[in-house]
């Protein structure tokens, strides 16, 4: 779920450790260093956790504050897992590669002052987002779609206790808003049709027959 990967304790901390600032420290073989050639600032740090000669987790910082993490959690040699640190150190998002193939295609996003997370996903694989899911806990409470590939949702769905209670749908794809939309009830059983012809926010219920 979302939020597990968040929860998850991070590998910065483990490799904080290591960074002694600007001068090389003396590092154990399966820890490589990289500085900067005037600054002297530690720019990278390779760690091999599994000991098997090859870097899993590599760690970008200025000196020593880091801002970025890359790590192949699984051994394949492609890398799954990146997080983004801000300047205080806290984990702002955290990208994963869902196909697998070291290509970022989700990001979650830290928890918000409202207690909503964020997931941006890329369905095409091309770093594009196309959909965004908000969450409370591991619970979905709403997502925004971009079906065309233009840059712009087109495409609403709202749920209630992870029910899927309606999905509205911009017809024009260039209003930027539902001008149509499906109504779930309760129990995810479909309710009805309803329009917006005008643009007014104020919806109309076209079905089932004689229901207004």
């Amino acid at each position: 779920m979302p939020g597990s990967w968040l929860s998850r304790p991070s590998r910065v901390a483990l490799l904080l450790a290591v960074v002694g600032g600007c001068a090389p420290p003396p590092a154990p073989s399966q820890v490589g260093a990289s500085y900067d050639i005037v600054t002297l600032r530690l720019t990278r740090l390779d760690h091999d956790t599994n000991r098997d000669g090859w870097p899993d987790v590599r760690t970008y910082s200025d000196g020593t504050r880091v801002y970025r993490t890359e790590a192949d959690t699984d051994w394949d040699g492609f890398v799954d897992r990146w997080e983004y640190l801000d300047g205080a150190g806290g984990l702002v998002r955290v990208g994963t590669s869902l196909q697998g193939n070291g290509v970022e295609d989700t990001w979650t996003w830290a928890e918000d002052p409202s207690g909503e997370r964020r997931v941006d996903r890329s369905r095409r694989g091309d770093r594009s987002i196309d959909r965004r899911e908000f969450y409370r806990g591991d619970v979905l409470v709403r997502a925004e779609d971009d079906t065309n590939a233009d840059g712009r949702p087109d495409k609403w769905e709202r749920y209630a206790d992870g029910v899927l209670r309606a999905v509205g749908f911009d017809t024009t794809f260039a209003a930027g808003r539902p001008d149509r939309r499906v109504v779930y009830g309760p129990g995810g059983q479909f309710e009805a049709v309803e329009v917006d012809p005008d643009g007014d926010g104020q919806f109309e219920r076209v079905s089932p027959a004689g229901k207004r």
